[in-house]
């Protein structure tokens, strides 16, 4: 009996980026600048491609599932916290308004965000 290799190839940063524009254009809709939309995007899937071969090496037996972006990555804390830090440098004074923006949040869900966000950074 021969095991069968499936040969399950990472996906591009190109497509990793079409799929992180087409989940926030919408939920964007032009609110935030287009070049720090534009970077972001590209931050996001430049990082999250980096992730997924270092996932595949690190977890070999998991390559089908690290093989095409999931949006669903967007959604983890550490990624947030990562888009929101980006935001920051980009534009200190109005990235919470953008963060809030893309993540969907009112103001005060957005102070729990950043609490939570201080307590994971500085534990």
């Amino acid at each position: 009996m021969t095991l069968e290799k499936n040969d399950y190839k990472l996906e591009s940063k190109k497509a990793f980026l079409e799929k992180i524009e087409n989940h926030y254009k919408p939920i964007t809709d032009e609110k935030i600048p287009e070049s720090i939309f534009s970077d972001l995007c590209k931050y996001l899937a430049r990082s999250l491609h980096k992730s997924y071969k270092t996932l595949r090496k690190r977890h070999p037996q998991s390559k089908e599932r690290y093989s095409s972006f999931k949006i669903k990555d967007l959604q983890y804390p550490f990624t947030q916290y990562c888009i929101t830090n980006f935001l920051k440098e980009k534009d200190a004074i109005n990235y919470s308004k953008y963060s809030k923006i893309i993540f969907q949040m009112t103001e005060n869900e957005f102070k729990d965000y950043e609490k939570q966000k201080h307590a994971y950074e500085t534990k």
